[in-house]
């Protein structure tokens, strides 16, 4: 009986000190795991395990996603070579002369398709088919174009409505309004990109006089126009345009008011006033 008890208290004190490492361990793992969000531990009565937790790009590529994706397109897109500095030195201060209001006016006669003096979402959509009927295009960058457009369009001019109809003083208007905000005027140009991968025919990363051409009669412009406007933007003469040039030149359209600058002939000839 004596004999049974001291086995007893032994095997006691031997757990009682496996408890107390155990605890150690423990509040060594958590405070681990504070420092680390790569580990989750897990605790039950009798035990702990430290597990790895799942990595966002895996929770990601199971269909969810912790980010918004109108967010993840907003960053993608804004235009990084221009510096918060610069664009304070003319916020509030840009889209007052003639030449730039006549280029925005050009820019909606461009988007107004059947030309009854207004656009609407509609237009927006429709312009963009044209872009992705030509089949160049993959299928994630198709949803992103048309997720683009819609928010550029509920960003600058409200609700996607068959009411909601802008003529050509709202449309100046709001351009201004853009063109001198900060953070409007950085996603001005996103829709860039997907314009130039939709001609980009043979995905070179560059684009030949024939692709702008494609550009062109997409707009509804002519292709004599689209050669004079091509010429001027190549500027080094080497018969293509980069990928880079092409949204820099049809960004500028937009932001500058410098009547020297080529990308005045971008969208092709502006409209007489």
């Amino acid at each position: 009986m004596a004999l049974s008890i001291f086995r007893n208290g032994v095997k006691l004190g031997k757990n009682l000190q496996k408890l107390s490492v155990l605890r150690c361990s423990v509040e060594n793992l958590r405070s681990d795991t504070g420092k680390n969000a790569a580990s989750a531990l897990t605790c039950t009565q009798y035990s702990c395990l430290l597990a790895p937790k799942l990595p966002n790009n895996y929770i990601a590529s199971r269909g969810f996603s912790s980010r918004h994706p109108k967010r993840n397109l907003e960053r993608k897109y804004q235009s990084c070579s221009e510096s918060d500095s610069d664009l304070e030195e003319w916020l509030g201060r840009r889209g007052n002369s003639d030449f730039w209001r006549r280029k925005m006016r050009t820019f909606h006669a461009i988007l107004d398709l059947n030309k009854d003096g207004v656009i609407s979402f509609e237009d927006f959509k429709l312009l963009a088919d044209g872009f992705v009927d030509l089949g160049h295009l993959s299928d994630k960058h198709t949803n992103e174009f048309y997720q683009v457009i819609q928010d550029l369009w509920e960003k600058q001019f409200g609700e996607v409505s068959a009411y909601n109809l802008v003529p050509v003083e709202k449309f100046l208007d709001n351009m201004h309004h853009v063109l001198n905000d900060k953070m409007l005027v950085r996603r001005a140009h996103s829709f860039l990109p997907y314009l130039f991968k939709a001609v980009d025919k043979d995905k070179s990363g560059e684009i030949t006089v024939q692709e702008f051409k494609i550009f062109f009669n997409i707009l509804g412009l002519k292709e004599e126009d689209a050669i004079l406007a091509f010429r001027a933007i190549d500027s080094n003469g080497d018969g293509k345009i980069s990928s880079k040039e092409f949204v820099k030149h049809g960004r500028d359209f937009f932001l500058t008011e410098d009547q020297d600058k080529i990308s005045k002939y971008f969208w092709g000839p502006l409209v007489d006033h």
